[in-house]
């Protein structure tokens, strides 16, 4: 008996540790995820006045991101089952380096419009996928941590792109910038091949005799498009998408031409603006965890939860209107973004519940997918906005308007983020 019981417990310690070494590593690429799609709002206020552009063609840019972000989302998701996540998540990447390359050399307003395309369409599968190859690691009860982590990597991104990428664009040039993150890009390739390709972090969902499961029919995922409590995940992390793809655009901008502040200082406030998502992450992952041990159940622990979130957010959001200092501005819309952001954590975890393993990667992707194409009018209209509306109003404006949206989305869960009256999910 303890001849079997040991190697047994061995491979439980080897597969916790190729866990967590794949958690390590999926961190840096959503760092690297988000800074690529973080660096047109730093270097905007230079690179508006060499390339001559204003602010709905700015708005433009940061809208054609994400113009072939849900189609790519969607038709990856949809075969990410039958591939394998090593190479799947390699040649994203090297998707971002090559989106990368051309704004190195003075490009045209419709190069730089392609190159923003093709970074999106290579982007838009990346989070569900991490999710996915998180899943695969961790059991449904022990996903909390890893899933926080995971997540935390895109804030990390954002945190160390403000400072970092607005140094580099102070000391050299704003096309620097690009060149930075396409050396990332590939040095992030190295590293995770080196990962799996050793044996580290290579557990794969699969069927009994070593077979992945089929892929699950387009039958198959409206049925589960067809529960209230995804829809409701769905239209959260659809507003909660609006509130990030404005941010990434445009709080930089805010920061400078709204309230007056000087680069350096815009770089380092956007930074620890986005490092409030941090505790902030943490700590409600702390309390939905303990409520889960306590056997609480997940309606409470993951539903409530959010659904608090965006209403407090979307209140948030609706108060930077009001006549504020510049930091009290910055503060409000900064824990505003936080609550926001944890739509994004705890909706693959509501949705994953209730979908079986078997089309979870698929349906992640689609639902990921379809919250995303709230960036194709997001940054666009906030553009047309900051047009029409001289100063901080037109920025405002837009927040404020995001803000509503959000805490009618918080109300909607509380009806609707019902797990167990799906038919699974009670704890």
């Amino acid at each position: 008996m303890l001849q079997i019981e040991q190697p047994v417990a061995a491979q439980r310690v080897v597969r916790a540790r190729s866990g967590w070494a794949t958690v390590a590593v999926l961190f840096l690429f959503m760092a690297l995820n988000f800074a690529d799609k973080a660096v047109i709002g730093l270097v905007a206020v230079p690179m508006m006045r060499e390339m001559g552009l204003s602010a709905s063609q700015l708005g433009m840019v940061g809208s054609a991101f994400f113009l072939l972000f849900a189609v790519s989302a969607i038709g990856v998701g949809a075969i990410a089952d039958r591939l394998d996540p090593t190479w799947l998540l390699a040649g994203l990447a090297l998707v971002w380096v090559a989106a990368q390359v051309p704004m190195i050399w003075p490009a045209s307003f419709a190069t730089l419009l392609a190159c923003r395309i093709l970074l999106g369409a290579g982007e838009g599968p990346a989070l569900p996928l991490a999710m996915h190859v998180t899943y695969e690691a961790f059991d449904d009860r022990q996903r909390s941590l890893p899933t926080l982590i995971v997540q935390l990597g895109a804030t990390a991104g954002l945190v160390l792109a403000g400072p970092a990428l607005t140094f580099v664009e102070q000391r050299w040039h704003w096309r620097a910038t690009f060149l930075a993150l396409g050396v990332a890009g590939v040095a992030w390739v190295a590293l995770w091949l080196a990962l799996r390709l050793a044996g580290g972090g290579r557990a794969q969902a699969q069927a009994p005799g070593g077979a992945r499961p089929a892929a699950p029919t387009w039958r198959v995922l409206r049925a589960h498009f067809a529960r209230p409590m995804v829809l409701c995940v769905l239209l959260q992390s659809f507003v909660g998408y609006a509130v990030v793809a404005c941010g990434i655009t445009w709080m930089p901008v805010y920061f400078r031409l709204g309230l007056g502040m000087p680069a350096a200082r815009a770089g380092w406030l956007f930074g620890l603006q986005v490092l409030l998502q941090v505790p902030v992450g943490f700590a409600l992952a702390s309390l939905s965890h303990a409520l889960l041990k306590r056997n609480v159940s997940t309606r409470l622990a993951r539903g409530v939860l959010v659904s608090a979130c965006c209403v407090a957010g979307g209140v948030l959001l609706c108060a930077s209107l009001a006549a504020w200092p510049p930091l009290v501005k910055v503060a409000l819309v900064g824990v505003a973004c936080a609550f926001a952001t944890q739509v994004f954590a705890f909706g693959p975890q509501l949705v994953a519940e209730v979908v079986p393993g078997a089309s979870r990667a698929a349906m992640l992707s689609c639902v990921h997918a379809l919250a995303t194409t709230a960036g194709v009018f997001a940054p666009a209209l906030m553009g047309r906005f900051v047009d029409a509306m001289p100063g901080a109003r037109g920025f405002e404006s837009g927040f404020g308007i995001t803000g509503a949206l959000l805490a009618v989305a918080g109300l909607a869960g509380f009806v609707w983020l019902r797990p167990a009256k799906e038919g699974q999910g009670a704890r």
